[in-house]
């Protein structure tokens, strides 16, 4: 059997922190056990150049954007050993809050993109990013990343409201639309409740880690689902 789009499982979380080597290990053993053929991962926190490696037997193909200075931000994007990409080119952030990456797989060509926003001023930070993305972009795009902010806070969030601006809201969803990005999990279920992250400064649970796709490749999506915390205060979306 061949080796065709319909095949790849994508996983997207924000990790918060891997620098100890007990959580990359786990981490790593629940990407195998739930079969994640690309990872997106953020908040990585690891530190320039020198950083610890995630590859290993399972997941042999790593890519990076590590803050310069201190353990913070950092992104990531993995490839398991069974997905034969091939790279092409990719693209970082110095302060390592987005990765783009492009290749093919199978003779088809892909562009991912894992991002994290930051806690204020999220939608220029999106806008301007997915502007250079758009530049970089080549053949299937899979944007992936913790937003920091409820993107339907009526649906989204477990009291209904946002401490993000109505403003700010629109402008990131104006940003994903000039992409013709749709997100994949609220596509799956339109009508349904459920959460990626608590808040203990606000009391509140909401969904804030997002894996996006084309609209034009939605027939190729087949579902998607939350996962449950365990290593990081977010949950997994796949």
């Amino acid at each position: 059997m061949g080796f065709s789009p319909a095949l790849l499982t994508y996983w997207s979380n924000n990790t918060r922190g891997l620098n100890q080597p007990e959580k990359r290990s786990h981490l790593l053993r629940r990407l195998w056990a739930e079969r994640v053929s690309v990872a997106f991962l953020q908040e990585t926190h690891f530190r320039g150049p020198d950083a610890p490696k995630l590859e290993n037997k399972r997941f042999s193909l790593a890519y990076y954007a590590n803050h310069p200075d201190a353990k913070r931000a950092g992104v990531a994007i993995l490839f398991a050993h069974t997905v034969p990409f091939k790279h092409i080119a990719s693209h970082t952030d110095p302060g390592g809050r987005y990765l783009f990456v492009k290749g093919t797989i199978a003779d088809h060509t892909y562009t991912f993109a894992s991002i994290y926003c930051p806690n204020r001023g999220q939608h220029t930070f999106l806008s301007r990013t997915l502007t250079k993305l758009n530049k970089f972009r080549e053949g299937l795009l899979m944007v992936a990343g913790d937003l920091n902010m409820p993107l339907d806070p009526h649906l989204d969030t477990s009291h209904g409201t946002s401490t993000i601006s109505p403003h700010c809201v629109r402008s990131a969803t104006k940003a994903l639309n000039r992409l013709g990005l749709v997100d994949c999990w609220r596509t799956a279920h339109p009508d349904d409740r459920d959460y990626t992250h608590f808040s203990h400064v606000h009391h509140r649970y909401s969904r804030i880690d997002y894996i996006f796709m084309p609209q034009e490749y939605l027939p190729l999506l087949h579902d998607a689902h939350i996962g449950l915390m365990t290593h990081s205060d977010h949950a997994p979306v796949k």
